[in-house]
C-alpha cells in the first residue's frame, strides 16, 4: 500500500498529474463562470496561482490518505492485478473529484482557499515540531533550518502571499468596473498587493543566521503595512461602515497594546507576541477581504405594492 513502489506512490505520481490536467483544462474551458463576468484577462493572470494552489492541496490530501492507509493496513501487500485495479479506481476517483471542483469553482473561492492553505499550513507546521517545544523560541523558529520540515511553514507563507495578491487584482478588477477607476481603490489595491508581496518574503527569506536581517525587516513590514491599512479605511474603503471602522481601530489598539506588553513592559514573549498578532492581523485582513467581497453583490432594492 506504501513505500517506492506502492499504490500511494504511483497515485501521487500519475493521479496528481492526470487529476491536475483535468482541473487545468476544465477551469479554462469555464472561464466565464469563474469570474462571473468581469474581465477575461484576469483570469489569465490568476490561473497559475490557482493551479499551483490546488496541486499543493491535492499532494498534501493524497499523502493524508497514504498515511492514514498506512495506519489501517500496516504490512498489507496485493497482487499486481489487484494492485492496478485499485490504483486504476483511485485515479479515477481523484480525477472525476477534480474535474467536479473545476465546474463549481468561482474566483469568490479564493478567499476559503487562502484562508485553508494559511491556517492549515501554521498548525502543521507546529504539530510538526511540537517535539522541538517551538513555542520556547518564537513563530519564526518554524521556518529555520533548525525546525522539522521548515519547507512545509516557508511554502504555506509563499503560497498564500501567491493566492492573496491574485485575490487581490480579481477584486480590484471588479472593483473598476463598479466604482470606477479612482486614486482611493488604487491606494488600497496597491497597499494589498505589497502586503502580499511581503508575506511572500517573509517566507522567501527565514529567519536562519544568513537571512536573518531580511527576515525582520520584512516581517516588520507586515506590521507597517497593516497599521497603516487600519488608519485608512476610513478614506479609501467604499461604502465602509462603522461598525467595521469599530472593530478595525479596536484590533489596532490591540495591536498597539501587545506592542507595550512585549517591547515595553515585557510582559508577553516574543512567541505569545507573534502568535497573538498574527491571528488579529489575519483576523482583520478576512474581515476586509469579505467586505470587499460584498461590494460586488448585486443592489437590491425594495418595492412597495399596493393592492387597491
Amino acid at each position: 500500500m506504501v513505500g517506492d513502489y506502492s499504490i500511494i506512490t504511483f497515485l501521487v505520481g500519475f493521479g496528481g498529474v492526470l487529476g491536475m490536467t483535468i482541473f487545468t483544462t476544465t477551469l479554462i474551458s469555464n472561464r466565464k463562470l469563474f469570474l462571473g463576468g468581469i474581465k477575461a484577462r484576469v483570469f489569465w493572470r490568476m490561473l497559475p496561482v490557482i493551479v499551483a494552489s490546488f496541486a499543493v492541496i491535492l499532494l498534501l490530501a493524497l499523502l493524508g490518505f497514504g498515511w492514514l492507509l498506512e495506519q489501517i493496513f500496516t504490512g498489507a501487500s496485493f497482487d499486481k492485478l489487484t494492485s492496478t485495479l485499485i490504483l486504476g479506481a483511485s485515479i479515477y476517483a481523484v480525477s472525476l473529484f477534480l474535474g467536479q471542483i473545476a465546474e463549481q469553482i468561482r474566483a469568490s473561492w479564493l478567499t476559503t482557499v487562502f484562508t485553508v492553505i494559511m491556517v492549515s499550513g501554521v498548525f502543521v507546521s507546529m504539530a510538526t515540531n511540537r517535539s522541538l517545544q517551538w513555542w520556547h523560541f518564537n513563530l519564526s523558529f518554524l521556518g529555520t533550518q533548525a525546525a522539522k520540515e521548515s519547507w512545509q511553514f516557508n511554502l504555506t507563507l509563499m503560497l498564500s502571499a501567491l493566492i492573496l495578491v491574485a485575490l487581490v487584482d480579481y477584486l480590484f478588477v471588479a472593483l473598476g468596473e463598479k466604482y470606477g477607476k479612482n486614486w482611493k481603490l488604487m491606494a488600497m489595491r496597491v497597499m494589498l498587493t505589497l502586503l502580499g508581496l511581503d508575506l511572500g518574503a517573509v517566507g522567501y527569506f527565514p529567519n536562519n543566521a544568513s537571512s536573518h536581517f531580511l527576515h525582520t525587516r520584512v516581517a516588520g513590514y507586515l506590521v507597517l503595512i497593516i497599521i497603516v491599512l487600519i488608519i485608512s479605511v476610513k478614506w479609501l474603503l467604499p461604502e465602509v461602515t462603522k461598525d467595521f471602522l469599530i472593530m478595525s481601530y479596536a484590533i489596532g489598539g490591540m495591536l498597539v497594546g501587545l506592542e507595550i506588553a512585549f517591547q515595553g513592559i515585557h510582559y508577553l514573549s516574543l512567541t505569545a507576541f507573534e502568535l497573538s498578532a498574527f491571528l488579529l492581523a489575519f483576523a482583520w485582513l478576512i474581515r476586509l477581504i469579505t467586505h470587499l467581497e460584498g461590494l460586488l453583490l448585486p443592489d437590491t432594492k425594495e418595492l412597495t405594492l399596493t393592492i387597491e
